[in-house]
């Protein structure tokens, strides 16, 4: 006995099939974890750049092996939790960054675990006198009553790095309008002309490789220099030492040349002033 497919579930693969095949990168993304008003405006940030679809991964599977994109069944392997494909027509590595780019802050929930120590500053804050005030104090931190004004005493880390966030303390954190958590969208793998990258082949320091790149260049052209090597890069300035080079021996041997000449001038005329200061001062001492 046949059962009927739900005509959404074919419409929701044909349109995933279509997107892939359209698309120069298609990748696979870890959403679990990120509140709804945060995946939003994540997908609002990438606008244009990059176009996230959720869906089941039943159906995303299906959709990678209808697809006739080369290298693009190889992003079911990573096919597990909560995931969304996502499309662009920027190359992985851009896109990487740019997936990290977005990450944003979110409120704790109980149970999470804190990213990096968790510091309340002291001073007032916004929240009326009253049973917050015991929230407050049963959450770890110093509160008081300051001129009618609730007031952390003291700075306090409140949960360090690596801890568990209670639910006295989410809720505090809450009401401080804290959102200690950073949540993004984790790229789990991508597909690029038939090439499946992941994020340890991704994860590049881009400011550290310009340096590196920029620290090369400018050492082989040192290098060519030193040799005088022909390059773009390198011929005028060589061309510009070999003149400098030439006036030099021009001047050392005499030559006279247009180049030269005014500087042999310049050259005798100190030595003649050399001369002159010389001759009176034998002159002088000659004299006393």
């Amino acid at each position: 006995m046949s059962t009927k497919v739900a005509q959404w579930k074919i419409d929701e693969v044909t349109n995933l099939s279509g997107k892939i095949e359209n698309s120069q990168a298609v990748g696979i993304v870890n959403i679990g974890g990120i509140p709804a008003r945060q995946l939003q405006e994540m997908r609002s940030n990438l606008r244009g750049k990059a176009d996230l679809r959720v869906s089941k991964n039943t159906l995303i599977n299906i959709a990678l092996d209808d697809a006739e994109k080369e290298g693009v069944n190889k992003l079911e392997e990573h096919l597990e939790g909560q995931t969304s494909l996502v499309f662009s027509d920027i190359n992985p590595f851009k896109l990487y960054n740019m997936l990290e780019e977005s990450k944003t802050t979110a409120p704790a929930s109980a149970g999470d675990i804190a990213q990096k120590d968790i510091v309340i500053e002291e001073g007032p804050t916004s929240l009326e006198p009253g049973p917050v005030l015991s929230d407050l104090q049963q959450a770890g931190l110093p509160a008081g009553i300051d001129g009618g004004d609730v007031v952390i005493q003291n700075t306090t880390t409140i949960v360090e790095e690596g801890e568990e966030i209670n639910a006295k303390v989410a809720d505090v954190l809450s009401k401080l309008d804290i959102e200690p958590m950073e949540v993004g969208l984790k790229l789990k793998a991508v597909v690029e002309e038939g090439t499946i990258f992941e994020p340890e082949t991704l994860a590049l320091d881009i400011d550290k490789y310009r340096e590196a790149i920029t620290t090369a260049q400018a050492r082989s052209v040192a290098l060519a220099m030193g040799v005088n090597y022909p390059t773009k890069e390198t011929i005028k300035p060589l061309i510009q030492k070999a003149f400098r080079e030439s006036v030099s021996l021009g001047i050392e041997t005499e030559i006279f040349e247009p180049e030269v000449l005014e500087k042999l001038v310049a050259k005798a005329n100190l030595d003649a002033n050399a001369i002159s200061s010389k001759i009176g001062e034998d002159f002088l001492s000659d004299e006393d």
